[in-house]
């Protein structure tokens, strides 16, 4: 709290140690190198500090990976991508606000032109790719909730064409695993412990390991603190390794 009485902002040296600190506790040896800026990307997005976003890019592109424009197109719409599927999650708001501050910062050789979603189409094959992969997420539990949609039907059709046909099935620039790190954590930052359960079993079920998925929690944590929030309402990994 600043002595006026109103809450304090974090700063840009706290948002770089909290990126430091993503990086070593996220479980990069089994999942990747390039997935914990996808986390720490959602979840700071979500949690109301989108003015971060540009910190974490202008961090990422120092790095050697990221030498050529080149490189830095294609993290860029790794970035894009994340935010893109985090609308569904979160509204538009917030990531519109970070994609803002992103391209404020972009050098001009940097920006990526390309349109991901060119000529998508609301049809029954777009219908067939969303459900294929929330049949993967839910397996045998999607029945209860379809029956539950029967009398919401607008949330029917919202979820299976829009939340899972247009954002989240499609995985030509974020892949399957990629795809449920920003979901879980663009969930678990607003501390929704029915969706959080969802997700947590669903990346469990994707593949990704009980201990992996414990240590993507705690990076989870360390966001919501950095954001001033709490997350007292989610369950954690092992509270649902029954349901897997």
């Amino acid at each position: 709290m600043a002595a006026n009485g109103m809450p304090r902002d974090p700063t840009t040296e706290e948002a770089i140690e909290l990126f430091r600190a993503i990086e070593d506790k996220f479980p990069s040896k089994t999942l990747g190198d390039d997935k914990w800026y996808i986390v720490t990307l959602a979840a700071i997005v979500g949690g109301g500090q989108p003015a971060f976003a540009p910190t974490l890019y202008s961090q990422l592109i120092q790095r050697r990976e990221y030498a050529t424009p080149e490189e830095r197109r294609a993290l860029m719409r790794r970035i894009r991508e994340a935010l893109v599927k985090l609308v569904c999650i979160v509204g538009v708001c917030k990531p519109l606000e970070a994609i803002f501050d992103i391209d404020a910062i972009t050098r001009p050789e940097d920006k990526d032109y390309s349109f991901s979603r060119e000529g998508w189409k609301c049809d029954e094959v777009n219908r067939q790719r969303g459900f294929a992969w929330q049949d993967r997420i839910y397996k045998h539990n999607q029945a209860k909730i379809d029956e539950i949609l029967s009398s919401q039907k607008d949330f029917d059709w919202l979820s299976k064409n829009i939340t899972y046909g247009l954002y989240l099935s499609d995985h030509t620039i974020l892949n399957d695993i990629e795809t449920e790190l920003v979901v879980l954590a663009g969930i678990m930052i607003q501390n929704l412990p029915r969706e959080t359960a969802w997700h947590l079993r669903g990346t469990r079920r994707i593949g990704v390991s009980k201990e992996d998925v414990e240590s993507i929690q705690q990076c989870i944590e360390l966001v919501a603190k950095f954001c001033g929030l709490v997350l007292h309402k989610v369950p954690r990994v092992a509270d649902i390794e029954n349901e897997v």
